[in-house]
Protein backbone atom coordinates (compact mmCIF):
# COMPACT_ATOMS: atom_id res chain seq x y z
CA UNK A 1 0.00 0.00 0.00
CA UNK A 2 2.77 2.54 0.73
CA UNK A 3 4.05 2.10 -2.83
CA UNK A 4 0.64 3.00 -4.24
CA UNK A 5 0.46 6.04 -1.96
CA UNK A 6 3.87 7.13 -3.17
CA UNK A 7 2.87 6.66 -6.80
CA UNK A 8 -0.27 8.77 -6.22
CA UNK A 9 1.77 11.50 -4.52
CA UNK A 10 4.32 11.51 -7.34
CA UNK A 11 1.52 11.72 -9.87
CA UNK A 12 0.01 14.67 -8.00
CA UNK A 13 3.42 16.33 -7.88
CA UNK A 14 3.86 15.84 -11.62
CA UNK A 15 0.39 17.24 -12.36
CA UNK A 16 1.03 20.25 -10.14
CA UNK A 17 4.34 20.89 -11.88
CA UNK A 18 2.63 20.79 -15.27
CA UNK A 19 -0.08 23.23 -14.23
CA UNK A 20 1.99 25.60 -12.09
CA UNK A 21 3.32 28.50 -14.13
CA UNK A 22 4.65 30.59 -11.26
CA UNK A 23 7.49 28.30 -10.29
CA UNK A 24 10.98 29.35 -11.31
CA UNK A 25 13.19 27.19 -13.49
CA UNK A 26 15.58 26.36 -10.62
CA UNK A 27 12.74 25.20 -8.38
CA UNK A 28 11.20 23.24 -11.23
CA UNK A 29 14.54 21.55 -11.96
CA UNK A 30 14.98 20.66 -8.27
CA UNK A 31 11.55 19.03 -8.17
CA UNK A 32 12.11 17.14 -11.42
CA UNK A 33 15.48 15.84 -10.16
CA UNK A 34 13.90 14.75 -6.88
CA UNK A 35 11.13 12.92 -8.73
CA UNK A 36 13.71 11.14 -10.89
CA UNK A 37 15.70 10.12 -7.81
CA UNK A 38 12.56 8.83 -6.13
CA UNK A 39 11.63 6.77 -9.19
CA UNK A 40 15.16 5.33 -9.29
CA UNK A 41 15.00 4.52 -5.57
CA UNK A 42 11.67 2.77 -6.10
CA UNK A 43 13.15 0.71 -8.92
CA UNK A 44 16.03 -0.32 -6.67
CA UNK A 45 13.98 -0.89 -3.49
CA UNK A 46 13.68 -4.35 -2.08
CA UNK A 47 10.40 -5.73 -3.50
CA UNK A 48 9.83 -7.84 -0.36
CA UNK A 49 9.20 -4.64 1.55
CA UNK A 50 12.28 -4.92 3.73
CA UNK A 51 13.51 -1.47 4.69
CA UNK A 52 16.49 -0.07 2.88
CA UNK A 53 18.72 2.51 4.48
CA UNK A 54 17.52 6.09 4.44
CA UNK A 55 20.00 8.42 2.91
CA UNK A 56 20.47 11.55 0.92
CA UNK A 57 17.12 11.16 -0.85
CA UNK A 58 15.06 11.60 2.31
CA UNK A 59 17.27 14.54 3.29
CA UNK A 60 16.79 16.16 -0.12
CA UNK A 61 13.02 15.78 0.06
CA UNK A 62 13.04 17.31 3.55
CA UNK A 63 15.11 20.24 2.27
CA UNK A 64 12.66 20.78 -0.58
CA UNK A 65 9.74 20.75 1.85
CA UNK A 66 11.39 23.46 3.94
CA UNK A 67 12.31 25.45 0.85
CA UNK A 68 8.78 25.39 -0.58
CA UNK A 69 6.76 25.82 2.64
CA UNK A 70 6.26 29.54 2.14
CA UNK A 71 6.85 30.04 -1.57
CA UNK A 72 4.91 27.04 -2.92
CA UNK A 73 2.79 25.48 -0.14
CA UNK A 74 1.04 23.08 -2.55
CA UNK A 75 4.38 21.52 -3.44
CA UNK A 76 5.40 21.37 0.22
CA UNK A 77 2.20 19.50 1.08
CA UNK A 78 2.67 16.99 -1.75
CA UNK A 79 6.34 16.54 -0.87
CA UNK A 80 5.35 15.85 2.75
CA UNK A 81 3.15 13.04 1.49
CA UNK A 82 6.02 11.76 -0.67
CA UNK A 83 8.38 11.90 2.31
CA UNK A 84 5.94 9.98 4.51
CA UNK A 85 5.50 7.29 1.85
CA UNK A 86 9.27 6.98 1.41
CA UNK A 87 9.65 6.54 5.17
CA UNK A 88 6.93 3.89 5.20
CA UNK A 89 8.82 2.03 2.48
CA UNK A 90 12.11 2.41 4.32
CA UNK A 91 13.63 4.41 1.47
Amino acid sequence: MPREELKRALSALHEELESEEQIGPEDRDALVRAMQEIHEALDQADPSGKPTTSGPLSARVSELIEEFETSHPKFAKILSSVSESLANLGI
